[in-house]
């Protein structure tokens, strides 16, 4: 985790410095900034900073790594490199299994990405205020879901060492426990956005109307942080087994066939407003919960641990 943590760190910095600067103007006299034109600008700029960083990195390792090491096999010394290694390991039997893991999740999370957008067109039809707060909720969201996707994350990865080990009890246990965190986290995130709606909303805007509008659908938008983010923790648990296929299947159900026709029906049928968008919003994130519970509850863990040893080329005597 050291680059990405390291990356993010300086992100962060180049974040502040950069966008201190050149959106705002501080703290040089007599210049106001380019304003929201330079953020753009500022991102990219920001992101390629990150690349570098990691690529520098990534070339140090190499030059640590690919000297040529010595060994003997069946009497004959063979010498190895790190570069040549690593596209030896390459083959067709891998890429299938890379490809059935990935794609699934992609279109996943593409899946994810059209729904909100989809929803997001809804939120435009009720009105200016309306979305405009839909927008400024959506970063709320994801900034909650910094601290659920941190412990899923790191969930996650503890789950796949122990599959790859052989422990199934160990990665059932620690997926539970990952749980379990998410879920004293969720109860502490939603409880705080549901009693300081006006506070998160003045984050963006200082318009009393606005805030008025944002606190009178608070109940249905703390229903959607709490069963969106859980839907992330959950989730982590049948992706770290391999199983994107199913993680994509239950995503398409409860977005396409749950929340979308949620979200249209209650706002043509019962109320034109927030209230109702974000009543199915959160409707359909807990179908995907309970479909994900469904996965994990029912899951054999000892099999997807043999699946992951296999997956991963390690033998049982290794």
């Amino acid at each position: 985790m050291r680059p990405e943590v390291s990356t993010s760190m300086i992100a962060l910095g180049f974040n502040l410095l950069l966008g201190s600067i050149f959106v705002l103007g501080f703290p040089i006299p007599g210049f106001d900034g380019l304003g929201f034109k330079a953020c753009p600008i500022v991102t990219v700029t920001v992101v390629w900073i990150q690349s570098i960083v990691l690529w520098t990195f990534f070339r140090e390792i190499l030059k640590k790594d690919s000297s040529y090491s010595i060994s003997k096999r069946d009497g004959a010394v063979q010498k190895h490199n790190f570069v040549s290694s690593m596209l030896d390991g390459i083959t067709l039997d891998r890429i299938r299994t890379f490809s059935a893991l990935y794609f699934p999740a992609a279109l996943s999370s593409a899946s994810d990405f059209w729904r909100m957008g989809l929803i997001g067109t809804v939120a435009a039809t009720l009105g200016e205020r309306e979305v405009g707060i839909f927008n400024a909720s959506y970063r709320i969201l994801w900034i909650t879901l910094i601290f659920v996707g941190a412990i899923s994350s790191a969930s996650g990865v503890k789950i796949g060492l122990e599959l790859g080990r052989g422990h199934s009890l160990a990665a059932r246990q620690a997926g539970f426990v990952g749980i379990s965190l998410v879920m004293v986290c969720l109860v502490v995130l939603a409880m705080l956005v549901y009693y300081n709606t006006r506070m998160f909303g003045r984050i963006f805007t200082n318009d009393e109307s606005y805030l008025d509008l944002f606190e009178e659908c608070r109940l249905p938008f703390a229903a959607t942080l709490f069963f969106m983010n859980l839907a992330v923790g959950i989730e982590a648990i049948p992706i770290s087994m391999g199983r994107t296929d199913s993680v994509f299947y239950c995503g398409l159900l409860a977005s396409w066939l749950g929340q979308v026709p949620g979200v249209l029906l209650l706002t043509k049928y019962w109320r034109n407003d927030l209230y109702a968008l974000y009543s199915g919003i959160a409707g359909g994130y807990c179908v995907l919960v309970f479909l994900y519970a469904y996965i994990v509850l029912n899951s054999d863990w000892k099999k997807y641990s043999e699946i992951a040893r296999k997956r991963v080329e390690v033998s049982d005597g290794n």
